[in-house]
C-alpha cells in the first residue's frame, strides 16, 4: 500500500498537475549548493573541449587552465561532438558523430571505461544524476537515445513528436537537450526551417510527451532554476519560458543567440553569426557586457562552479581556437589566454 502511494505521489509530481507544480521544478536548496560548491572546491576540476575533426578531446586545468592532455577516440575517423559528466559514474561521456555511439572515460585519469551504441548522428547531448539519465540527440535517425547510468545501456528512444505536433515538416530534426534540475522533465528542441522550432517536454520516468511551445529558429535551451533560456540564433533573440507551463516570461535580444551557459548571477551567450559573447543577469535579463570576440564562430561556453572563468570554443571546419576569459564581479570579461586545441573545437564541458 506504501509503495502504490508513493508511486502516485510521484506521478502527480511528474505530470505538474498539482497546485504546487513550480515548487517540485526548483534547484537543490541552498544548504546543498553551498555544500556541493565546497566539495567542488576540494577537487581536481577541469575544462573540456571536443575537437571534432581532429577525433580528440582536450583537457585543461579547471584551476590554471593549462593545458593538461589529449584524449583520443578509439575509432578512426572519430567526430565527437559534445560531452557530458556524472558525478555518481565519475565519469565523462562523449558523442561521436559518424560511428553511432556514446563513449566514456574516468573523470580523472581520462581512461577509457566502455562505449554504448546508439543510433545515427550523435549531437547535443545533457546528463543528470537525480535520474541517472543521459539524454542524446541522434540528428540523422531523427531519435532520441535515453541511457541509463546505472547500467549504461540505452533504455528508450524516442522519435520525433509527430503525432503531437501535427504541423511538423519532413526538416524537423532533434537538436539541444536539457533536463530539468531535479530531474523530473526533459527538454528538447526540434528544428523545423529556419524560422521555427519548437521547445518538447518530456516526462523522464515514462519518457511521454508533455507539452511543447513554438520559439524562433535554430533554437537551443538551458535550464536555470524555475527557467528555461532558450537562445534562438535566427530570431537573434532569448526566449525566456516557464519550467513547468512553457509559458512565455521574458524575450532579451541578442544577435544570432546559439551557445548558453550560466553561473550563480549570470547566463553567458554566443552571438554565433556576429562575433560577440554577451552577459546576462540571470535575476533580471539585462544585458550588463557585449564584447568582441578575437575570432569567428564563437560556439560553445561553459563556466566553472565560482563563476569566475568562462571557456569558449570558436568552431569551423579549419578552426583550432580556445578562448579563457576572466568573469568579474560585474559581469564584466576579461580574456586571459588561449589555445589551438585541436581541428574544429565543438562541444565544451566543465567539472
Amino acid at each position: 500500500m506504501k509503495k502504490s502511494i508513493e508511486f502516485l505521489f510521484l506521478l502527480v509530481l511528474i505530470m505538474f498537475s498539482s497546485s504546487c507544480e513550480k515548487e517540485n521544478i526548483k534547484v537543490e536548496n541552498t544548504a546543498n549548493l553551498e555544500a556541493n560548491l565546497e566539495y567542488r572546491d576540494s577537487k581536481q576540476d577541469y575544462f573540456l573541449v571536443a575537437n571534432r575533426g581532429s577525433g580528440t578531446i582536450s583537457v585543461f586545468d579547471g584551476k590554471s587552465t593549462d593545458y593538461v592532455t589529449d584524449i583520443t577516440l578509439p575509432d578512426e575517423g572519430a567526430q565527437p561532438t559534445y560531452l557530458a559528466y556524472s558525478e555518481n559514474n565519475e565519469a565523462v561521456y562523449v558523442g561521436d558523430f559518424v560511428n553511432n555511439k556514446v563513449v566514456y572515460y574516468d573523470a580523472e585519469s581520462f581512461e577509457y571505461k566502455g562505449e554504448i551504441a546508439i543510433e545515427a548522428g550523435a549531437f547535443h547531448l545533457w546528463i543528470n544524476d537525480e535520474v541517472d539519465q543521459l539524454w542524446v540527440n541522434n540528428i540523422v535517425s531523427k531519435t532520441t537515445s535515453v541511457i541509463d547510468l546505472n547500467t549504461n545501456t540505452v533504455v528508450g528512444t524516442i522519435p520525433l513528436p509527430t503525432s503531437e505536433i501535427s504541423e511538423l515538416t519532413e526538416s524537423a530534426v532533434q537538436h539541444d537537450v536539457t533536463i530539468s534540475p531535479n530531474g523530473l522533465a526533459a527538454y528538447i528542441t526540434v528544428l523545423d526551417g529556419p524560422d521555427k522550432s519548437y521547445v518538447v517536454m518530456y516526462n523522464t520516468n515514462t519518457l511521454e510527451y508533455i507539452r511543447h511551445r513554438e520559439v524562433g529558429g535554430d533554437a537551443h535551451l538551458l535550464s536555470v532554476g524555475e527557467e528555461l533560456y532558450v537562445p534562438s540564433q535566427n530570431a537573434g533573440e532569448i526566449s525566456v519560458l516557464d519550467i513547468v507551463s512553457l509559458d512565455l516570461l521574458d524575450e532579451i535580444p541578442f544577435g544570432s543567440a546559439h551557445g548558453v551557459t550560466n553561473s550563480k548571477k549570470f547566463v553567458f551567450t554566443t552571438g554565433i553569426g556576429d562575433n560577440k559573447v554577451g552577459v546576462i543577469k540571470s535575476k533580471t535579463g539585462e544585458l550588463v557586457e557585449e564584447i568582441d570576440t578575437d575570432y569567428n564562430t564563437p560556439h560553445n561556453l561553459a563556466v566553472d562552479n565560482k563563476g569566475k572563468t568562462l571557456f569558449l570554443s570558436h568552431s569551423g571546419g579549419t578552426s583550432t581556437k580556445i578562448v579563457f576569459y576572466k568573469v568579474k564581479g560585474n559581469g564584466m570579461l576579461m580574456k586571459t589566454s588561449e589555445y589551438d586545441s585541436g581541428l574544429n573545437p565543438f562541444g565544451v564541458l566543465y567539472y
